[in-house]
């Protein structure tokens, strides 16, 4: 790559700041609240449609089954 991405400017997104910083200010409340209660942060997979276009990555078949 030669120069800086055109989509990306501080200038264009500098309106998205302040909401940022306050989102990442509460999460660190809720974080902060559990993690003193003894309580461990896990990341939940998420199942797709599709795994993409990646050649590295295989499909495995999924049922979703309801509450009933």
């Amino acid at each position: 790559m030669t120069g800086a991405s055109p989509w990306w400017t501080p200038d264009v997104h500098a309106d998205r700041r302040p909401r940022l910083i306050l989102r990442n200010r509460i999460a660190a409340a809720f974080r902060d609240w559990f993690a003193r209660r003894d309580f461990v942060e896990v990341e939940a997979a998420a199942l797709q449609i599709s795994p993409g276009n990646e050649a590295h990555l295989s499909a495995f078949a999924t049922e979703a089954i309801g509450p009933d």
